[in-house]
């Protein structure tokens, strides 16, 4: 979202967003889990703690009885 503007600005003569924040409630590890394994290959060449993930995301959800996750997605809308 950061960049799409001015990466798509280059082909179209306006491009305009409509940003979309939300914030995804989890109440137990294995969404987590699941969605990083999607990039483990990535995560252990840049020292993610993958292996202690499940445990530091469950110790958050026993102190506050969920994790919550931002994020920020959008619609680009792009014209000649």
């Amino acid at each position: 979202m950061e960049k799409a503007p001015a990466f798509l600005g280059e082909e179209f003569g306006r491009v305009e967003v409509a940003e979309l924040p939300g914030t995804i409630t989890v109440r137990g590890p294995e969404p987590v889990i699941a969605h990083m394994a999607s990039y483990r290959a990535w995560a252990e060449q840049h020292d993610v703690p993958f292996d202690r993930a499940r445990t530091l995301v469950a110790d958050g959800i026993a102190r506050s009885g969920a994790y919550e996750i931002t994020c920020l997605g959008g619609i680009l809308l792009c014209r000649w």
